[in-house]
């Protein structure tokens, strides 16, 4: 399995990989990606992904019809505005997530993932990842969120919420 950042370097080549990544994340995201994730990624653009903070890595094996892709992490604003991971079925449970956050954190320098508690498997991935709790968020209304952070220094920086009305609990080290 290759694993490598992809940078766009045209509009005609973007837009052919911007399809398959849609269609990776819809097919295989198990209807657990927020939709505010979603939309964002669909909105995505090639300058967008060549600002600082911003990432897209596939995880990739060849196949007898040319490469597929197994994996795929893709960050803005050094997650704070997208943070997405996701692995296809038949690569689950193997670490692939964590490797793929790992290389993003290697690539960037600091990462935040904002999880939902309901979503264990990502919860678990973070953390095998190295990724620490800071907060959590509860939207009116939503699922409770958590903010789980990683940078080089090893303190965990303040990230900001998304654009929702989500009260902050800080989560106390006993």
């Amino acid at each position: 399995m290759k694993i490598a950042a992809w940078q766009p370097c045209d509009s005609a080549a973007w837009a052919m990989q911007h399809a398959e990544i849609l269609n990776f994340v819809k097919r295989y995201g198990r209807k657990k990606i927020p939709a505010g994730t979603y939309r964002a990624l669909m909105k995505l653009s090639c300058r967008e992904l060549l600002m600082p903070g911003s990432s897209l890595l596939l995880a990739t094996l060849q196949a007898e019809d040319g490469p597929r892709i197994a994996g795929i992490s893709c960050v803005s604003d050094y997650g704070r505005g997208i943070s997405l991971v996701v692995v296809h079925p038949l690569y689950r449970g193997q670490g692939l997530g964590s490797e793929l956050l790992n290389r993003q954190f290697s690539s960037l320098g600091k990462l935040t993932c904002l999880v939902s508690l309901s979503n264990l498997s990502s919860l678990q991935m973070c953390f095998r990842a190295g990724f620490r709790a800071s907060r959590l968020l509860k939207p009116h209304g939503g699922r409770a969120v958590l903010v789980l952070e990683k940078n080089q220094s090893g303190a965990q920086e303040a990230a900001s919420p998304p654009d929702h009305n989500f009260a902050i609990h800080s989560l106390q080290r006993r």
